[in-house]
């Protein structure tokens, strides 16, 4: 019988009713058969003894038949529980999402007339993301970074590619990551650094601006706490404020302001990166933007 229905058999007061109008009869019926008359005063109260022991012991089994079923089922209830959140934790690791680096090299043939190169280096390193609950969602987010890092791009050999990704992370849904690189083409006097960004939403898969980040009127603040690191760098800057599509990239407690070779200071910095505090922006963080849940 299974447990749970006897225990709701047991558990029923028309059950304890039946027992105890069985045992009502049995005594009604010794009585009537005017036995303990019969006997000596001391075997009756010897029968009568025997009689109350043996529903005593009755109601022992009982009780005790009740409390093993009970503390089995406690048990069971528990074993399922423990199951059940060992379950939940493994589906949550298995919907974190992981970034995995990948890369592609090519070499292309150069056959511009004239050109001093024979062929063109395509060196690319890139992360992928994988563990997404939504599989169009993942391949959505894997075609935009592959589209800025440019793994698809088709190259004619007539210029030298390297583009890495060197900072990438996944912060509650913001997925943000720095590609830094450069450029040079066949017969230029030399190689141009270059800087990107990517930042997108893994809930949807959609590209984040800079400018979702914040509140109208953000870019005062941000423009002021970005002079100042200006101010205290020992060459002189042309930064004059930040775009709505600003460069930017988000690691640990810092958001970074990302800008290109020659953009806000001299050819010699190279690609210039500005840190600012997220405690500092606070301010003037969007309460639905990405950078709200991070804070």
């Amino acid at each position: 019988m299974d447990l749970s229905l006897l225990k709701a058999v047991l558990s029923t007061p028309e059950f304890g009713i039946a027992s105890l109008g069985v045992l009502m009869l049995i005594f009604r019926n010794i009585i009537k058969a005017k036995i303990l008359s019969k006997l000596t005063q001391e075997h009756s109260y010897k029968v009568l003894d025997r009689i109350i022991t043996f529903v005593g012991v009755i109601a022992m089994i009982g009780a005790l038949f009740w409390g093993g079923i009970s503390i089995y089922e406690i048990h069971e209830s528990g074993k399922q529980k423990v199951q059940a959140g060992s379950n939940t934790q493994t589906q949550a690791k298995l919907e974190r999402p992981l970034l995995i680096e990948k890369s592609v090299n090519k070499t292309i043939p150069d056959y511009t007339s004239g050109s001093d190169f024979e062929t063109a280096d395509i060196h690319l390193t890139y992360v992928e993301v994988t563990g997404l609950k939504d599989p169009l969602i993942e391949k959505k987010i894997n075609e935009r970074i592959k589209g800025v890092i440019g793994v698809d791009t088709m190259y004619d050999g007539t210029e030298d590619y390297y583009m890495e990704i060197v900072k990438s992370s996944i912060d509650d849904n913001l997925l943000s990551a720095l590609a830094e690189g450069s450029l040079f083409v066949h017969g230029a006097a030399g190689a141009t650094n270059i800087i990107a960004s990517i930042n997108i939403n893994v809930k949807n898969g959609e590209v984040i601006q800079f400018k979702d980040l914040f509140r109208a009127g953000y870019t005062n603040t941000i423009n002021s706490l970005a002079k100042s690191w200006f101010s205290i760098q020992d060459y002189t800057s042309d930064f004059e404020s930040v775009s709505d599509d600003q460069c930017f990239y988000v690691s640990g407690n810092y958001m970074y302001l990302c800008f290109s070779e020659y953009e806000v200071a001299p050819g010699s910095e190279g690609i210039v990166n500005v840190p600012i505090k997220l405690d500092d922006i606070r301010g003037v963080v969007s309460k639905n933007g990405p950078l709200a849940y991070i804070l």
